[in-house]
């Protein structure tokens, strides 16, 4: 896809299980990642996280502006 950013796929839910974003027997009794939204500065080091306690609520455009902004 030519992204100037790095995708990260958790298909074995190791980045969740580390971030603590794990969501045990979340689906259909299938373990699954809590959504979450992060922002990295150049240094690769955490600068902002939302995370979701269910699959429904997630930070809008505006919030992750705002936080870009800071």
């Amino acid at each position: 896809m030519a992204l100037p950013f790095p995708v990260l796929s958790d298909m074995e839910l190791t980045a969740a299980k580390k971030y603590g974003l794990l969501h045990e027997k979340g689906y259909m009794l299938e373990d699954v990642s809590r959504p979450a939204t992060f922002l990295l500065g150049p240094d690769r080091v955490i600068k902002w996280m939302r995370a979701a306690d269910n699959i429904r609520p997630r930070p809008g455009f505006e919030e992750i502006f705002e936080e870009m902004r800071k």
